[in-house]
């Protein structure tokens, strides 16, 4: 394979360690049979790395980019990447995770601007940082693999011995073919235990199980050698086993599915929130840029008067001595669809401090109640409601509940 480096630095030289970081990769990589066609320092300005990043990827089957930690560079890396590859940034549950994991483990305080470093290409896959926040991702495309990655020493070295070059022999060696599945529902000891005869196949097939807060994703790497009728079966198979828990074969969000899938059928959506405290809406604008294209309205209605005046719920049902959580959560879901005139409507209600969560979905022909218990911190509550209430509507939507036609992955 035939390698680039590109080291993205402000000075034109990178200090001692990294230089003998570069060093030794370098030297690891021809060490294992790996073409080094150059090892470069650019400077951090958009322009430079655009032209150098573009001769890379023509000349080399494989990019290395390192990036100087802080805010703005790598942002402006994934920027240009997107640029390369045509794919847009999103919030990666993943990277999230990750940071939150280091964050917890280190006690490092988050600040609201590291959330910039959750965001990844869409067709990116993370590669998990455990000594810092700068988590790397992984980019294919058109037989291109490009690498972004923190220039920091002890980082840097890390994850290269840890995730790139693994994954850099293995893709010589093996020709490896990739599908992904998204799911919703699934723990990850539960992909294990229900994948288990997958996992241990004896095809050499790889499968992968990741899973944060009940979405999850199932990584198939087929080496090369394996027949395709077996290839397949083995794919076809595994869908069969947990296609109640998929909601799509692509590396893609929640959100961003229902927007394909809303956007065809010229479908509007609408929101009422009370559990989740507007993060539906919010998960929608931060994961798609066209988001308005579908979403008609939003409501966050936390206050009880508010739930009364503004969607027309019956004051009286706040008034027993215990709520009755299903009626309040159609109650809103009805007034969202009479005020905004959407095509759907979710909305969800409930004791986030006791984590007992009800949300409707519906449209004028009909509104359907789920229940739904989470646990977790509040953040973790909201974002599991968030989570559970859109793999719902996106079951519906598939079957063929909003004249939308069956779907099937």
């Amino acid at each position: 394979m035939k390698i680039s480096i590109l080291a993205m630095s402000s000075s034109e030289m990178v200090s001692s360690e990294n230089n003998s970081t570069l060093s030794l990769i370098r030297s690891t990589l021809y060490k294992n049979g790996q073409e080094v066609l150059s090892s470069t320092i650019v400077k951090p300005i958009s322009k430079i790395i655009s032209t150098s990043l573009d001769y890379a990827l023509q000349t080399a089957d494989c990019v290395l980019l390192l990036c100087e930690n802080g805010l703005d560079k790598p942002y402006m890396a994934k920027r240009i990447i997107c640029e390369k590859f045509g794919s847009k940034l999103i919030n990666s549950i993943y990277a999230k995770k990750n940071i939150e994991e280091y964050a917890e483990n280190n006690n490092v305080p988050l600040q609201k601007e590291d959330m910039s470093f959750y965001q990844m290409p869409d067709i990116a896959r993370t590669v998990k940082n455990p000594l810092g926040i700068f988590q790397g991702c992984l980019c294919e495309k058109d037989g291109k693999i490009l690498f972004l990655l923190p220039l920091s020493y002890a980082e840097l070295s890390h994850m290269f011995f840890a995730s790139v070059l693994p994954y850099i022999l293995q893709s010589k060696d093996s020709g490896i073919k990739t599908f992904v599945l998204k799911t919703y529902g699934l723990s990850f000891g539960e992909m294990q235990l229900v994948l288990k005869d997958f996992i241990s196949n004896k095809h050499n097939i790889e499968v992968v199980c990741n899973e944060y807060l009940g979405l999850g994703e199932i990584i198939v790497n087929v080496p090369k050698g394996v027949r395709s009728d077996l290839t397949d079966k083995f794919i076809q198979d595994m869908y069969t086993k947990v296609l109640p828990y998929v909601y799509s074969d692509k590396d893609e969000s929640e959100a961003e599915f229902i927007y394909t899938l809303l956007s065809m059928h010229h479908k509007k959506l609408c929101f009422a929130e009370d559990f989740t405290a507007g993060n539906m809406a919010a998960t929608f604008f931060s994961n798609i840029e066209n988001a308005k294209e579908i979403l008609k309205d939003s409501f966050v209605t936390i206050a009880n008067s508010s739930k009364a005046s503004v969607l027309g719920v019956s004051g009286e049902l706040f008034n027993r001595p215990t709520l009755d959580y299903k009626e309040i959560a159609y109650q809103m879901a009805v007034g969202a669809i009479n005020r905004s005139g959407a095509d759907i409507v979710v909305s969800t209600f409930g004791d986030i401090n006791k984590g007992e969560l009800v949300f409707a979905i519906g449209n004028m022909e009909g509104i359907h109640i789920y229940t739904e218990h989470v646990d977790g911190s509040l953040e973790q509550k909201i974002k599991m409601a968030t989570n559970a209430a859109l793999f719902e509507l996106i079951k519906k939507c598939k079957t063929g509940n909003f004249g939308m036609g069956k779907t099937i992955i």
